[in-house]
């Protein structure tokens, strides 16, 4: 034994004693690991390029804190289709083409499902409940069965009579004010969810339901970011150290999540249990799961799987749909093309149906434009996905523990994959032979992009398609979408800045909606009144 280790473990007069000898031993195994450390460190790929930051912060302040894909997308063009960045000692892997984030996304999924500790939202905010938000493992896969029993394309085409009666309504609706126009688009949009999830009819804009889902989302994009979601620990602390305009925010956010999964449940459940409920998503789960007692087996993932239908289908779709009008009423000859189409099959004699889509490829073609999303994604960011352990990938070193985001933005503005991205072009997704068109199968689909990939990819994208799809076309068969104009006859152009969020939206926008001459005595026969 060395003659200065020696001193310190027998010379108790020295002051040193055990915690010395601990101190010391553990001086000693540093010095022997670091150099394993620094050779495997050494041995490691280098992290994918991107900006350098600063000390500690590292590319903290140069992320916007609103929109902050836009920076995202310069990023990716200076560094490529996948780039690093540290905030605050995270590390930050930001995919920008669809090959990358097929790679990893999709063949990976194994390492790359999970979600980062969301602390704040989860576990303070109420938002556990959402498929979204959960953590890949076993609740995470029983909520996904549950929606896709619900929502695959099979189920799906069983909803076809529902969509058909609510698209008679918002037609009738806009028809009697077509300046609530997006009002409508919404309140719809949630009808179809609210009588497909609980069996709840929603007769005016002021549902509960749908209300209480707008001001949940609204809620959790004021939150932000916080330092909880970095350090899970300080949710420990007081909420009133972060001030009253947080604990407010807080409070409103338990209470919004609450009215969205836990109410409209109890009250369905009530009425299955009483024989009085309308059959829906519900009520199927309560016939599969419900117990002599009046209890439910699953309960928490069958709360969470409806409450997710609620918040997602009552939001992204809206906001495609107010896309979709825009886009026609800046690109008139495209709007005039499309309804070409559509008047060649439907002869002004009857209203569109869903089983007239594999007829009508050009509508086919402008949706997949609209998921695309010429001004901006409806998700331009996703929700980010967490690597569950160290991985390689092209020479390039990816931490476990790392946040993984799916830049949307990027990905459908690549001019490599989408020639002329800054223009609104269904054509580039099909072929002509004389007057008919066809969808191209050699071009990336929009949609396989724009709902995620692997097993995050939304359960419930064929019913969400499928109901834009239908609501494109009837707008298409019966009216004439143009620019409103104002006082000196000068038309109002819309604002393309969407207001960015978890969901972007247009911002509110005027448009002229006026009835087709020709569809008049169509609408009579399907006992809609032109006022």
């Amino acid at each position: 034994m060395q003659p200065f280790l020696e001193q310190i473990i027998h010379t108790p007069s020295s002051g040193l004693g055990i915690t010395s000898v601990l101190v010391f031993g553990s001086l000693l195994v540093a010095l022997c690991f670091c150099p394993i450390q620094l050779r495997r460190f050494r041995r490691r790929p280098p992290y994918p390029p991107g900006p350098k930051g600063i000390p500690i912060l590292g590319n903290a302040l140069q992320i916007p804190t609103k929109a902050p894909w836009s920076q995202y997308r310069q990023w990716a063009e200076i560094y490529g289709d996948i780039f690093h960045l540290r905030i605050l000692g995270q590390q930050v892997i930001v995919l920008s083409s669809l090959k990358v984030g097929m790679d990893l996304l999709h063949k990976r999924s194994a390492i790359y499902s999970d979600r980062p500790d969301m602390s704040l939202t989860r576990d303070h905010g109420g938002w556990k409940f959402n498929l979204g938000f959960e953590p890949y493992g076993e609740e995470f896969h029983l909520k996904r069965k549950i929606l896709n029993q619900s929502f695959n394309p099979s189920a799906t085409k069983k909803h076809y009579g529902l969509m058909h009666d609510n698209i008679k309504l918002f037609i009738q609706s806009v028809l009697n004010n077509p300046s609530k126009f997006q009002t409508y688009n919404r309140m719809y949009a949630g009808a179809n969810i609210m009588m497909l999830t609980y069996g709840h009819q929603v007769t005016n804009e002021h549902d509960k339901a749908i209300f209480s889902a707008e001001e949940a989302v609204t809620t959790l994009e004021s939150l932000g970011a916080h330092p909880i979601d970095i350090l899970p620990s300080l949710g420990r602390l007081p909420y009133w150290i972060w001030g009253k305009t947080f604990t407010n925010l807080l409070d409103k956010m338990r209470r919004t999540t609450h009215e969205v999964a836990v109410v409209p449940y109890e009250e369905v459940k009530t009425a299955y249990f009483n024989g009085t409920a309308v059959p829906s998503m519900a009520t199927a789960l309560f016939d599969s799961h419900a117990k002599s007692d009046k209890t439910v087996a699953h309960e928490d993932a069958i709360i969470g799987s409806l409450g997710t239908t609620l918040i997602g289908g009552g939001d992204t779709t809206p906001s495609s749909l107010n896309t979709f009008v825009i886009a026609m009423m800046l690109n008139p000859d495209i709007q005039r093309e499309a309804r070409k189409e559509v008047d060649k099959l439907l002869q002004g004699e009857r209203l569109p149906k869903l089983e007239d889509r594999d007829s009508l490829p050009y509508i086919d073609a402008i949706l997949k434009e609209i998921q695309r999303l010429r001004w901006k994604p409806v998700v331009p960011n996703g929700v980010a996905h967490r690597a569950t352990q160290d991985d390689e990938y092209q020479g390039m070193f990816i931490p476990k523990g790392s946040t993984v985001v799916f830049h949307v933005l990027a990905i459908m503005n690549n001019p490599r994959d989408f020639p002329e991205p800054e223009k609104f072009l269904p054509e580039r997704f099909l072929k002509k032979e004389g007057d008919n068109y066809t969808l191209r199968t050699d071009v990336i689909d929009p949609t396989s992009v724009a709902f995620g990939l692997g097993p995050r990819i939304c359960p419930g994208r064929h019913f969400a398609n499928t109901w834009l799809w239908l609501a494109v076309t009837t707008l298409l068969a019966v009216f004439e979408i143009s620019l409103e104009l104002d006082d000196a006859g000068k038309p109002i152009m819309p604002d393309l800045e969407y207001v960015p969020g978890l969901v972007s939206h247009p911002k509110p926008y005027r448009c002229s909606l006026k009835p087709r001459p020709e569809m008049l005595a169509c609408l009579r026969a399907n006992d809609l009144i032109y006022p």
